[in-house]
């Protein structure tokens, strides 16, 4: 279907899949139809392709927003025919690219990387397309912040970090003050380094939900990570004062003290916990044994649990405040 020379023409690739779907004995009908599909789109047939994708966008989001190309292509073929007819159909397909989009986000929103088929495509124009949608979504519905949402996902999936910081920059703007964007803005700018940025998200947060214990845990979660004691302390500080669980505030200062490879400090901690909280031995006597790796002298293993103590005492954290990532 695509290194054939005559990929692009419609009979042999309809061909295809007749001959295919008639031979198969196992249920993939769908997934040579949208393999097709993606054909047809990428060959410039965008009636056709619509044809393929059918409603299979109810199953994964991206095919919705290829379904809305087509449309808007066809739309823009007629541009410059100053027919009456050619001008209504033009506008009536322009029209359906935008009822698509809508659709998606008015009915319960479609998952997305649920359909394989469109995995094995690594067709740039397929991906070009997707992209093209999501911006003209943003043109046309720019208070719907669920095609940010999604051009988000689609782009932390495909560890593509210059669409990530795009959709990011047009979250944090346009929606500056939902919690679920500047959480993901704070993970990213951790994630790349960059703790100035995460120290201003930090402080974003606590302005605009200063009632949050969530934004106040951000900024301790940054302090254990990449900056010190006494950004720690201020932190930790607003915790207390903000009503945050002791048990938590507790363990996180345990975490502090083996991030930063006290060991004495660290056992101590470890000690005061068991003794102020023994119903939660069930979860800090597992964990004290990836801190006992933590201190090894092999660098790998350390490094390698150095991460997981992390994860799981931010997960332990976030699911104790009900945090939104």
């Amino acid at each position: 279907m695509t290194k054939s020379s005559q990929k692009n023409v419609i009979q042999y690739t309809e061909r295809i899949v007749t001959t295919a779907i008639r031979s198969k004995r196992s249920p993939g009908k769908a997934s040579l139809r949208i393999l097709c599909g993606l054909q047809m789109l990428s060959s410039g047939h965008f009636q056709d392709a619509i044809g393929y994708f059918a409603d299979y966008w109810k199953h994964d989001a991206r095919i919705g927003f290829l379904i809305a190309y087509c449309y808007y292509s066809i739309s823009k073929s007629r541009t410059g025919e100053e027919n009456s007819e050619t001008a209504r159909l033009r506008q009536k397909t322009e029209l359906a690219a935008r009822e698509q989009l809508l659709e998606m986000a008015r009915v319960q929103p479609p998952p997305l990387y649920r359909l394989k088929p469109l995995d094995l495509s690594d067709d740039k124009t397929v991906d070009d397309a997707f992209w093209f949608m999501i911006k003209m979504s943003h043109w046309w519905f720019p208070n719907e912040k669920w095609f940010i949402w999604i051009g988000l996902e689609k782009a932390k999936k495909d560890n593509n970090q210059a669409k990530q910081v795009e959709m990011l920059n047009i979250a944090t703007v346009k929606f500056f003050n939902d919690l679920d964007f500047l959480c993901e803005s704070f993970n990213f700018r951790l994630e790349h380094g960059d703790g100035v940025g995460a120290n201003g998200i930090v402080k974003q947060m606590i302005q605009q939900y200063p009632d949050s214990l969530e934004p106040i845990y951000y900024g301790l979660k940054l302090s254990l990570i990449a900056t010190g004691k006494s950004s720690y302390s201020q932190y930790r500080s607003m915790a207390t004062e903000k009503g945050m669980p002791v048990y938590l505030i507790q363990i996180l200062d345990w975490t502090f003290y083996v991030l930063k490879n006290q060991k004495d400090e660290s056992t101590m901690q470890f000690k005061e916990l068991l003794r102020r909280f023994n119903s939660l031995s069930y979860y800090f006597i597992p964990l004290d044994y990836i801190v006992q790796d933590i201190f090894s002298a092999e660098e790998e293993v350390s490094r390698q649990a150095r991460m997981l103590f992390i994860d799981s005492v931010d997960m332990y954290a976030k699911k104790v405040l009900k945090a939104h990532s």
